[in-house]
């Protein structure tokens, strides 16, 4: 006997079930697969973390070499910076016009006991009345004069045009002079702060009675 038309089509329980576990078994086979896809595309490849791990090494050992070769040019340096400093020394004093020095006389000595360097390299006579001065750069002529004006003794030079000068004037008295002459007065530029009276220099001026003006010289 046929079935009426528009009648519902009964499916057994057992087929039902049967339909429903193979559409599970399908969907979640393809989330594995989807998932194990996921997971793949997300580990980084071996030759990726050889290369992140070399590029690593080689900013280490880049920055290694860097600090190397500052540590080395830092030691080179404070040496010489040590030297350079060490071997500054400067004398610089008001002297007055018509006043015999005192204070600056004691300046002079210390300055003239603290030239214990080896060697200078650059000498400079400079004052108020010239800032820039006169400048010795030839490290045997700088020298040389440093070692006359501490251990008082006569030397002469001619450099740059200049005829330098160191010598006695007065008891115990060294002077340094760019005139040419020791303990005479022409204008120019000579220091001797112990002479005990008021011809004690000057710089670009007259050196004996001068106006009052301050007085340097330098060696390095």
């Amino acid at each position: 006997m046929s079935k009426p038309p528009g009648s519902p089509i009964k499916i057994s329980d057992e087929k039902l079930d049967r339909f429903s576990f193979v559409r599970a078994y399908q969907t979640s086979a393809q989330q594995s697969r989807t998932t194990t896809q996921d997971q793949i595309k997300n580990v980084p490849s071996g030759s990726s973390a050889t290369k992140s791990k070399c590029s690593v090494s080689r900013c280490i050992g880049l920055e290694l070499l860097i600090l190397l070769l500052l540590l080395v040019l830092a030691a080179l340096i404070i040496p010489i910076v040590v030297i350079v400093l060490a071997c500054s020394v400067t004398y610089s004093q008001t002297l007055t016009y018509g006043v015999a020095p005192t204070t600056q006389c004691t300046a002079w000595s210390a300055f003239a006991t603290s030239l214990t360097c080896s060697s200078y390299s650059l000498m400079r006579m400079y004052g108020s009345n010239d800032p820039t001065g006169i400048t010795v750069d030839s490290s045997s002529v700088a020298t040389a004069l440093a070692l006359a004006l501490r251990y008082n003794f006569t030397y002469g030079t001619t450099y740059n045009g200049l005829t330098w000068k160191v010598g006695a004037c007065g008891p115990g008295s060294y002077e340094i002079s760019a005139t040419g002459t020791i303990c005479s007065c022409p204008t120019g530029y000579t220091i001797r702060p112990c002479i005990g009276s008021s011809s004690w220099g000057g710089i670009n001026s007259a050196t004996c009675g001068a106006a009052t003006q301050i007085v340097s010289l330098h060696f390095e």
